[in-house]
């Protein structure tokens, strides 16, 4: 074929689909209406490095298996245990994260924590696949018998997740987000998440592909099942061989006449307020998690580098239910959060953004649609040559990682068609 694959979309997706692409040998186009990066992108202000929110980066996902693969090895820490709190019933309690803070904390009464540990014994084995059809509430109810075991295990979710609706939550897409955390752990990225965007721009122009910014997609052009290019907002056409779209369900139904957004679970999203500090004014405070509230609190620059020397970078965020839209009340939770956590952090503010409704992941997974299994497939319907990707496409993984594995599946499909019309075998990076 003599026409490029084009590329919708500068994020996580797009970047990886792009760069699979090329390096196999593909003539690649990335279109981006804005700047690179999406919702991974990181603002510095003063010296610290702010994300759109926390992010983490899992060890064991398959957004950091695509990186490896195209010589990426972002460098940062992994969060440990030390300075944890969990936030029950108006007090703070030791966070158990291994054996001797499970043996200590007062958080559990001795039976629960019997329970507790056991279950974490043997997470690992469950069977996912058989719960994604169960809501997380039923599996931890059947399962669970201690009322506070069954809270500990809703905040793990919601801090792996970002999902607080335990009622449609899939228990399978839940458990198998908790046993990826428990194989390697994350990893918070020295200088943010732009890192990543950098190193994949990089990788993806060595590559040969021609990323255009600035350049918004209006429509697909098509010839009865065959898309023929891209109009642009320009009134420019690129003609294509095939077409991966990425973003958010309702991009995709602008560009295909397609009514994903109408027809998906809703959206992920949750309020984060994120502080640079001068100076922390407790070190010894670094995480606390809500129990019974679901609250969220990491000093991010006690494992990575995103501030100046002496200061400190916080994410303090609240896991939105379904039908809760955040505004200032909900920013002043979160400052008295910080007022528990780190009195007099107000006198050494430097820099801070509130993001209030923030959209962490495009389809939460339900138990009513199947889990992972439930999403759309990268494949278009009634169209041969147009692919979408994101964190709301495929059967693999979630969050960044969803994003990344639909992105490889969908380049994969890609290379497919153009191989097949020129006779050849595709050879895709994995």
């Amino acid at each position: 074929m003599t026409h490029p694959h084009i590329v919708i979309g500068g994020g996580v997706a797009g970047l990886v689909a792009a760069t699979s692409l090329a390096k196999a040998g593909q003539k690649v186009v990335l279109l981006e209406k804005a700047s690179l990066g999406g919702r991974a992108a990181t603002r510095e202000k003063h010296g610290f490095s702010f994300n759109l929110g926390p992010h983490a980066l899992y060890r064991e996902g398959a957004f950091r298996h695509a990186l490896r693969s195209f010589g990426i090895d972002p460098r940062g820490g992994v969060p440990g245990g030390n300075g944890g709190f969990a936030i029950y019933d108006g007090r703070l309690h030791t966070l158990p994260t291994g054996l001797l803070s499970l043996l200590t904390t007062d958080l559990l009464p001795l039976s629960a924590k019997f329970e507790f540990a056991t279950l974490l014994s043997r997470v690992g084995s469950i069977d996912a696949s058989r719960i994604q059809h169960e809501t997380l509430e039923r599996w931890l109810s059947a399962n669970l018998r201690h009322q506070q075991v069954r809270d500990v295990i809703r905040m793990l979710v919601r801090v792996t997740t970002f999902t607080n609706a335990p009622d449609q939550q899939s228990a399978g897409a839940a458990i198998e987000q908790l046993q990826l955390g428990t194989r390697g752990n994350v990893l918070y990225l020295d200088g943010g998440w732009q890192t990543i965007v950098e190193s994949l721009r990089r990788a993806a122009t060595a590559a040969g592909v021609r990323i255009t910014t600035g350049a918004p997609a209006i429509a697909i052009g098509r010839n009865g099942r065959t898309a023929t290019g891209i109009r642009l907002g320009d009134g420019t056409t690129l003609p294509a061989s095939t077409i991966v779209v990425t973003g958010s369900p309702s991009d995709v139904d602008a560009l295909a006449g397609t009514s994903f957004a109408a027809m998906l679970p809703p959206p992920v999203r949750h309020a984060t307020l994120d502080i640079g500090l001068r100076m922390l004014p407790n070190p010894r405070r670094l995480v606390a998690f809500g129990v019974d509230r679901p609250l969220y609190f990491s000093v991010h620059s006690a494992v990575a580098k995103l501030a100046p020397a002496g200061g400190a970078v916080l994410h303090v965020s609240k896991y939105l239910r379904v039908d809760e839209t955040a505004g200032r009340e909900t920013e002043q939770e979160l400052e008295r959060l910080v007022d528990e956590l780190q009195p007099g952090w107000r006198d050494v503010v430097d820099s801070r953004q509130f993001l209030p409704n923030l959209t962490v992941t495009h389809t939460m997974l339900t138990a009513a649609t199947g889990g992972t299994a439930g999403r759309p497939s990268p494949r278009l319907p009634g169209v041969d040559n147009v692919f979408i990707a994101g964190d709301w496409v495929g059967a693999k993984g979630q969050l960044s990682d969803a994003a990344a594995a639909s992105a490889l599946d969908a380049a994969a499909a890609a290379a497919a068609v153009s191989c097949r019309v020129e006779g050849r075998e595709p050879a895709l990076a994995s």
